[in-house]
């Protein structure tokens, strides 16, 4: 369509800009007149400087809607009208407007848009068909497997992640500035080494908390800091020292070659046992302990395949005779989360002389375990805090190990 002052020129006179100002501006508080009347084909009469002067009788309303629908006709007729067809319109183009026509240009095509759009001379629906269209489009190339739901029908489970997802990352951190945040996911996936950590990475984690003083084992009385509210705290100084030597024990067997076994057996720990075992190539048993998978190893392990790997944890495909295929496969180092729901774990581990790791609480017995870390063991944080920096200290000692096959 063609817009703009000299187009109008040609074929629409306007008289002065002012008229297309106050008709622009009546046009963008919306479709209600002065009067608190509602007409959409009416625009109000030119306005004097006195506002007393202005008419509202039926003859001027008459007149008006009569102007309108002549304009209409004209902005019709220039939307189906080729520049071709209008002589002389390159040339008046190509001529540059002083202030004054600048400024009637600027208003005047101002007007004519929202005019256009607001009696309906310009149809929006083939442009929003279109957008709408393009973001279908984007959206189901971003994310191809979204089923969208009906209109008349909720939003999806895929619908509402999606839409919380956008919140987040637009709309959440406006107006806030959020600084010094503990996010707990973090501790699985990006663990800080046992030299990072701090007293006050452990008490975001919780780790100071302890069991309900009912609950108190005597033998834990050199871990403890205090007692509030009928709970336990833990001294978080003595975890910090226990845990540095427990990260020095996993960074050494794993340095060596060890063979590294984590154990978990409570709901959500599964996934970080994954990632420790991932870290260090070790194992890990999230489920169940069987009982005699370290006592009696030759009805447990006789049915697991065995091959030979070299320092660097690469297969030599080497074929194993019979001894080496009857042999015992015990694990290094133990790593137990949950002390007091496995102690068949930790009495089969001190039978055959297996090195414990485990997280002591203050209903735990310290005694049964080699190396202990004071700290809390029901917190899903406290104890991923604690088995990602042991993991952490693992992959450390196989990263040296593995460079130093490397520069042999």
């Amino acid at each position: 369509m063609l817009l703009g002052a000299r187009t109008a020129q040609c074929s629409l006179r306007v008289g002065s800009a002012l008229r297309g100002q106050r008709i622009a501006r009546w046009i963008s508080t919306g479709d209600k007149a002065e009067d608190g009347s509602s007409d959409s084909g009416v625009l109000p009469p030119i306005q004097a400087e006195n506002a007393s002067a202005e008419p509202h009788d039926e003859l001027s309303l008459l007149r008006q809607r009569e102007y309108n629908d002549q304009v209409k006709k004209l902005l019709k007729s220039f939307s189906k009208t080729t520049i071709e067809e209008i002589p002389g319109f390159k040339d008046s183009l190509s001529k540059e407007l002083v202030g004054r026509e600048k400024q009637l240009d600027e208003e005047l095509t101002s007007f004519l848009k929202q005019f256009s759009v607001y009696n309906k001379v310009i149809e929006p629906k083939h442009e929003l068909d279109a957008t709408h269209k393009l973001s279908s489009q984007s959206r189901t190339k971003s994310f191809p497997f979204l089923v969208p739901s009906a209109k008349d029908k909720p939003y999806s489970k895929q619908e509402l992640f999606l839409r919380q997802m956008k919140h987040a990352e637009r709309t959440a951190k406006l107006g806030a500035s959020l600084d010094d945040v503990y996010f707990p996911h973090r501790d699985i996936f990006t663990p800080p080494t046992s030299d990072q950590l701090s007293i006050n990475k452990l008490l975001s984690a919780g780790v100071h908390l302890g069991q309900s003083t009912s609950l108190w084992r005597s033998s834990t009385q050199p871990f403890i800091y205090g007692e509030y509210k009928g709970i336990h705290i833990i001294d978080l100084n003595k975890t910090l020292s226990y845990l540095k030597r427990a990260a020095a024990v996993v960074q050494g067997v794993a340095e060596r070659g060890g063979t590294i076994l984590f154990l978990g057996t409570r709901e959500g720990q599964k996934r970080a046992l994954q990632e420790a075992a991932r870290r260090t190539h070790g194992f890990y048993v999230s489920t169940r302990w069987i009982p005699g998978t370290l006592t009696n190893p030759t009805e447990i392990s006789s049915v697991w395949e065995r091959h030979e790997v070299d320092f660097a944890d690469q297969p030599t495909n080497r074929p194993l005779n019979a001894d080496e295929e009857a042999g015992i496969v015990k694990p290094d180092l133990l790593i137990i989360l949950n002390p007091t729901e496995n102690r068949n774990a930790l009495n089969e581990a001190m039978q055959a002389r297996i090195p414990t790791i485990g997280i002591i609480d203050t209903d735990s017995e310290p005694s049964l375990v080699t190396y202990p870390i004071p700290g809390n063991d029901d917190s899903l944080r406290s104890v991923n805090l604690i088995l990602s920096v042991l993991a952490k200290a693992g992959q450390i000692g196989l990263q040296s190990r593995l460079a130093k096959v490397a520069s042999q």
